[in-house]
């Protein structure tokens, strides 16, 4: 585990001194973006300091249960406002803070802390570690740097982040720190199977449709060792989805024995194709999706297509089959 020492004394000084402070997080927002920011709003708010969390898209229902959700606001909110400093929080580069950017570096001090190896360090202070399972691990070493209590609402909030970014504690990316902070969470006050149960068991039902329709798509091939499923935008309107709603339906593919590359290529309502990527040691799926332009972990990434949903299908199908053959 990082060190107190081993952290930014720049960052620390500005959390703890100022008097207001913009905190946006990535476009799609998932667990470790939603949790890790709330977290450390609370934990800011706590200090005195005037918090406004953003986010390019609205939070996803499943996660409107956590404190402090429904205060995410949307770009448009930011207009007028100024800010001591900006922290960004699981946004591996600063497109992935979409129409939230421009408010983020108006701020005079920006600072980030993110867990993408491939982060290219875009603001002035930047704590960025490959190694950490998820954002909110970052978040949880400044919180106790800052001498910030870990009240039962942040532990709620941290919990969220960081089980989701590691398959609830399953993912090859579950380090010894993950299970130490879960300890000092359940020494909180963590109410588990409360918040366990809408993060890793319920699911709306569009979630449920949209998921038959992904394994009608399902293909296995590279002689069983690879699978990928499709997702048309006529199956997003038919199944009434939202993007929220494809949540982990890529490791059904994954999950099947003798599968260790797998990808869900979709095409959203609004036109845009995209595909998201996994896989398990010692297959480095990152280097796919970096041909696209897009990036992620070594088990887990994902990328934009600008082209059309077959096109990318039988591309990505023949990324893996060469990552396959290379491995030999």
């Amino acid at each position: 585990m990082t060190q107190k020492n081993d952290l930014c004394p720049q960052m620390l000084s500005a959390l703890k001194n100022a008097n207001s402070i913009l905190l946006c997080t990535h476009v799609s927002p998932d667990g470790d973006a939603i949790g890790a920011t709330l977290a450390m709003g609370l934990g800011l708010r706590s200090l005195g300091c005037r918090v406004t969390l953003a986010c390019a898209d609205p939070v996803p229902g499943q996660f409107l249960f956590l404190p402090g959700a429904s205060d995410f606001v949307l770009p448009e909110g930011l207009a007028a406002q100024r800010f001591d400093a900006a922290l960004a929080i699981d946004a591996a580069s600063a497109e992935r803070m979409g129409a939230c950017r421009d408010a983020f570096f108006s701020a005079p001090l920006t600072m980030q802390m993110d867990h993408h190896p491939d982060n290219p360090r875009y603001c002035m202070y930047n704590q960025v570690d490959g190694g950490a399972s998820a954002a909110g691990c970052v978040v949880y070493r400044y919180l106790r740097a800052l001498d910030i209590p870990i009240t039962q609402e942040i532990a709620q909030c941290l919990y969220c982040a960081i089980s989701t970014d590691t398959g609830n504690f399953r993912f090859q990316n579950t380090t010894a720190e993950a299970f130490s902070i879960m300890a000092d969470l359940m020494k909180a006050g963590l109410d588990l199977p409360k918040v366990a149960r809408p993060l890793h068991q319920l699911r709306e039902a569009p979630h449920v449709r949209l998921l038959g329709k992904a394994l009608d798509s399902l293909c296995v091939f590279g002689k069983g060792k690879c699978a990928c499923m499709a997702l048309s935008a006529q199956d997003y309107h038919s199944a009434q989805a939202k993007p929220e709603h494809n949540t982990a339906i890529v490791n059904y593919a994954l999950d099947i024995p003798g599968v260790e590359m797998a990808f869900l290529a979709e095409e959203r309502e609004d036109g845009q194709v995209k595909a998201s990527l996994r896989s398990l040691p010692p297959w480095n799926v990152a280097k796919i999706a970096q041909k696209y332009g897009g990036g992620g972990h070594m088990f887990a990434a994902g990328l934009r297509y600008d082209g059309t949903l077959e096109d990318l299908l039988e591309s990505l199908k023949n990324d893996m089959l060469q990552l396959a053959e290379e491995g030999k």
